[in-house]
């Protein structure tokens, strides 16, 4: 019989309180180590943790059940870590997403304004080439208007993009008059620069300085002549019905009538312009200063007319847009539109191939 000391120490050993159990449980958890012993193949242990954490082993049939045991409040501090790891996680990659996004945005304006800068560049070499002397000294609205031009047709061919798109996807023709009444307000919109930049420069916008050179060469009174517009229209929006035809017919004299009248009455007032300088410049006695001074002042009042007869020509040119959508339906319309664009394009085109050529 062992003595009384080492059969206490022994029964302490094999005797562990509930708490101690638990913690030992614990700990064969955390360290990974199997057990192959042939109890644990019999031996069947089950945890609990939502129902306080309790803990039935059955060895051999028996069941010996432990008390309840809580987790410990380290436990939750893991969990609670964890959960702020995955959410900070989560939140990382978000802001990475969204930072993507901004990149791409931020690379896409950047390719929008060097587009932008080009077609200034471009713009101002147009200018460049075709000035001579005082002129090439341009006003600050001149200036102001090149460039906000040039933003307008950037913006054009994005509308026309659009149009051309919905042309192929074949939508409907309510959702295609939407973009059909977008394209013509952006062109009212052109004719108003172009009204703000006839009354501080008319001569800037009289000489075309603002387009390419070849869309000078057929330039009209500040623009583009409307009945020889109308013709290449007549040729490419087809099939027209019969009253199509009558209507573009009629649009087609009356367009030319009313080019005619303006072209003969800007022919008067260079004559009479031309007829008040040579007065003015005939010498004359002690007075000749006075009347110089009183034929400036007339010829200066002849120059206002000019703008008048620009203003009359953009005003029919614009009418003229807003007859073609009347006449034609929503898709011979938007067809329209294009080629009036693709028709541009090809002159400013030309131009540059024409500027950009070997010299040698």
């Amino acid at each position: 019989m062992a003595p009384l000391g080492v059969a206490a120490a022994d029964e302490a050993r094999f005797c562990m309180t509930p708490w101690s159990a638990a913690a030992h449980f614990e700990n064969w958890g955390d360290s990974g180590i199997v057990v192959t012993s042939p109890l644990a193949e019999t031996a069947s242990t089950d945890v609990d943790m939502g129902g306080g954490g309790a803990m039935a082993q059955s060895v051999d049939g028996h069941d010996n059940s432990l008390p309840a045991c809580k987790v410990e409040p380290r436990d939750h501090k893991a969990q609670r870590r964890l959960a702020q790891n995955r959410e900070a996680a989560r939140k990382s990659r978000m802001r990475k997403k969204a930072y993507i996004v901004e990149l791409e945005n931020s690379r896409s304006k950047l390719s929008h304004l060097e587009q932008e800068l080009q077609r200034a560049r471009q713009q101002g070499m147009f200018i460049a080439s075709g000035r001579s002397g005082d002129h090439g000294c341009s006003t600050g609205g001149a200036l102001a208007f090149d460039l906000e031009y040039a933003r307008w047709l950037d913006e054009h061919q994005h509308h026309m993009n659009d149009l051309r798109v919905a042309l192929s996807a074949q939508i409907g023709d309510d959702d295609l008059g939407v973009l059909v009444d977008g394209a013509m307000l952006h062109y009212d919109q052109m004719f108003r620069l172009k009204g703000v930049a006839t009354r501080t420069d008319v001569f800037h916008v009289l000489s075309g300085m603002w387009m390419s050179p070849a869309e000078r060469f057929f330039m009209w009174l500040g623009g583009f002549r409307s009945s020889e517009l109308l013709k290449v229209l007549a040729r490419h929006v087809e099939p027209l019905t019969e009253q199509q035809l009558v209507g573009i017919c009629g649009l087609q004299q009356s367009l030319q009538q009313a080019e005619d009248a303006l072209s003969q009455g800007m022919e008067a007032l260079q004559q009479a312009l031309g007829d008040t300088l040579a007065a003015a410049a005939t010498p004359c006695a002690a007075d000749s200063v006075t009347n110089y001074m009183g034929q400036m002042a007339v010829a200066m009042s002849k120059l206002a007319t000019v703008e008048n007869f620009l203003r009359q020509a953009d005003l029919l040119r614009q009418q003229t847009l807003k007859q073609v959508r009347r006449i034609l339906t929503t898709r011979q319309a938007a067809r329209a539109l294009l080629v009036i664009s693709d028709y541009f394009s090809r002159l400013r085109a030309l131009s540059s191939l024409w500027l950009t050529r070997p010299t040698d």
